[in-house]
């Protein structure tokens, strides 16, 4: 009788397992039957919020759906990151992922809500780019030879900006200042880059790294001045600023990367279909046009090759947090 029951129960399980199967594919077939929230897990304004509009657009005419971002901003992207983790995994909701809040949070963080490894399932690269330093034009430093000096000769006088401890562009400047020598305060304004340019229009704060799209507006208009990118050649956007690379400072090649995620448990039929629509949109000529001349570079890779990344990328970060001491209670 037991191993009928046994013999029973698994029929059953088989059963209902090849049930679900052309439920989950017909789900994909319709989906999206309703608009899709897109989180971003910062301000608006920034290089993050920008790509994923652009992305967010094609989408929309691809889908015949409305794609809605939705700027969740705090605490360096935990606050959207955690909101985006708890969602329902029924691909109605996605989520944009950078390594502030995944690979380096991870690290930084003793204890955080959500695992980024468990809680996440990956979907596709968008966009790699890169960082510009930007100096204030209060200075009287106008390249970064003089700003280096500058800065060297008044240790501790100076402060530079971030979008909030142990993000990407804190990372960026800490990298800066330990290849050059240099002692500046960390001033945090978590989750707005647009809060920082302010600071370093005032003359609030002396630097700021930041993704080139959020600087290229404010450099061409003279309110801030660009002293170098993180690129390997000059960017089109901003021709007249040059690398760090020709400045004698290869090393100095700290790149931003932008990924589309969902939660996990969201079907992975419809996991594929965001993916391959994801694809169809880089590869589009006119994308990839909005992308360059704004400084980035419209990326697609699969949801495997995309888990990897993560992975190498918070291992290549670990080290570098460890070593300049980061920790967040």
């Amino acid at each position: 009788m037991l191993a009928t029951r046994r013999r029973f129960c698994t029929m059953l399980g088989s059963a209902l397992a090849v049930a679900r199967v052309p439920t989950s594919a017909a789900a994909a077939e319709n989906y999206p039957s309703r608009p899709v929230q897109l989180v971003v897990p910062y301000a608006p304004g920034g290089s993050g919020d920008l790509l994923t509009r652009l992305l967010g657009d094609a989408l929309s005419k691809q889908w015949g759906q409305q794609v809605i971002v939705e700027n969740k901003p705090g605490a360096g992207g935990l606050i959207g990151t955690e909101a985006a983790a708890k969602s329902a995994p029924d691909g109605y909701t996605l989520y944009l992922a950078t390594d502030g809040p995944l690979t380096i949070a991870a690290t930084l963080h003793r204890h955080l809500a959500y695992n980024w490894e468990r809680d996440f399932a990956p979907i596709s690269m968008m966009a790699v780019g890169y960082q510009i330093l930007l100096a204030s034009p209060k200075l009287p430093a106008t390249n970064l030879k003089e700003f280096i000096a500058l800065t060297k000769q008044n240790p501790g006088k100076y402060n530079f900006a971030s979008i909030g401890v142990g993000s990407a562009p804190h990372l960026a400047a800490e990298l800066l200042l330990s290849m050059a020598g240099l002692k500046l305060t960390h001033v945090p304004y978590p989750g707005s880059s647009q809060q920082c340019i302010a600071a370093l229009i005032s003359g609030d704060v002396a630097m700021f790294m930041v993704g080139t799209s959020t600087a290229v507006p404010f450099v061409k208009a003279g309110t801030v001045r660009g002293l170098a990118v993180t690129a390997p050649e000059r960017i089109d956007s901003l021709p007249d600023v040059p690398t760090f690379a020709e400045l004698d400072m290869p090393k100095m090649d700290y790149s931003l990367w932008f990924a589309i995620e969902a939660p996990s448990g969201t079907p992975a039929a419809i996991i594929q279909k965001v993916h391959d629509d994801i694809a169809a949109v880089v590869a589009d000529a006119a994308y990839q046009k909005a992308l360059h001349i704004r400084g980035f570079e419209a990326r697609s890779d699969t949801p495997e090759q995309l888990t990897v990344f993560l992975q190498n990328n918070y291992l290549q970060l670990k080290p570098l947090i460890e070593r300049l001491g980061l920790r967040v209670d």
